[in-house]
């Protein structure tokens, strides 16, 4: 019997607490409108069943709203203020600190102790003053965080821009060599050599052999691309600077044109080798792109040069000036 008594006031009391709680949250809330109605409100309250803090705000309360009501506060209201006071000097809340204070002040100077009224008055401004401060710092806390954030956030959005712009000129890098790729399989591929006295090679057969032994190797995977990018790399490389591979090309277009190469070197001896190359990747017919790849030039830059070349054979004294420009034409 005596375990369940006490079952039952432990299951009533919380529902007690809520309940005075929610009186004094109804009486700060009517404090200033209603001063006469709070102070009956809180007649309804026992206060010894208060927490301590319930104690002060109850004290706080009382004495307000009796003070606005009667305009004094009698010796027990004034005695319960000055518990609140010291409760919340003590505890805080900082605000119910200044509030309690400040009521203490104006009770005081109401009653002519101007000297305990002042002191009051600059503990409430005093409290008051830390109030500010801690505002100003935590708006300035605000303000840091709020701009932390804002300078991550441009860095990521910048972060991101600056890789999705990397990431497309890789793509378009892969589709301009992958272009070339096609361009130097077909070009290459029509030069039918033949393995001759100078040892000549059908170097387009070769980079279509190379070319299907990295595709076979690497299908179906994600190597596949960059494998065959690094294939294509290499054999720009060679025709921009290997001779072998040069001279692999100049061969097989003497076998397919007629000794076109042989011919405009006895027909231009003082020509740049630079000139030879760019004539010899026009004629196997590279398109304007590769050309400049394999140059490490500009595309205007190769249609200059192209030009004046034609004009520099145009006014050559040779008997193979037209043939020879006949095939930088065709």
């Amino acid at each position: 019997m005596r375990k369940l008594l006490i079952l039952c006031i432990l299951a009533i009391l919380p529902i007690a607490c809520s309940r005075e709680n929610a009186i004094l949250r109804k009486a700060s809330a009517n404090l200033s409108a209603d001063p006469e109605g709070t102070l009956y409100l809180l007649d309804s309250l026992d206060r010894n069943s208060l927490s301590e803090r319930g104690k002060a705000t109850y004290d706080y309360l009382t004495a307000y709203s009796f003070y606005r009501t009667y305009y004094f506060l009698d010796d027990a209201s004034e005695a319960a203020l000055q518990r609140a006071c010291f409760y919340f000097e003590k505890n805080g809340p900082a605000v119910d600190r200044m509030r309690a204070w400040e009521l203490m002040g104006t009770v005081q100077t109401a009653t002519n102790r101007y000297d305990s009224g002042l002191v009051s008055f600059l503990k409430a401004e005093q409290v008051a003053r830390s109030i500010e401060k801690a505002r100003v710092r935590t708006w300035g806390l605000l303000f840091l965080v709020v701009a932390v954030l804002s300078t991550l956030l441009l860095y990521l959005w910048a972060r991101k821009a600056q890789t999705e712009k990397q990431l497309l000129l890789e793509r378009e890098e892969n589709d301009r060599v992958m272009s070339i790729a096609e361009d130097l399989q077909a070009r290459l591929s029509l030069l039918q050599g033949t393995k001759k006295g100078n040892g000549s090679a059908d170097i387009g057969l070769d980079m279509l052999d190379r070319l299907c032994e990295q595709y076979y190797i690497y299908e179906g995977t994600s190597s596949l691309q960059p494998k065959i990018l690094k294939e294509v790399r290499s054999l720009v490389e060679g025709l921009r600077a290997d001779e072998k591979v040069q001279k692999n090309l100049e061969q097989s277009l003497n076998d397919s044109r007629d000794n076109v190469m042989k011919r405009l070197r006895a027909a231009c001896p003082k020509w740049k080798e630079e000139d030879y190359l760019l004539y010899m990747f026009t004629v196997a017919g590279f398109s304007s792109t590769t050309i400049s790849t394999l140059l490490e030039k500009d595309k205007p830059y190769v249609y200059n040069r192209v030009y004046r070349l034609k004009e520099r054979l145009r006014a050559l004294d040779s008997p193979d000036r037209d043939f020879l420009l006949f095939q930088l034409e065709k």
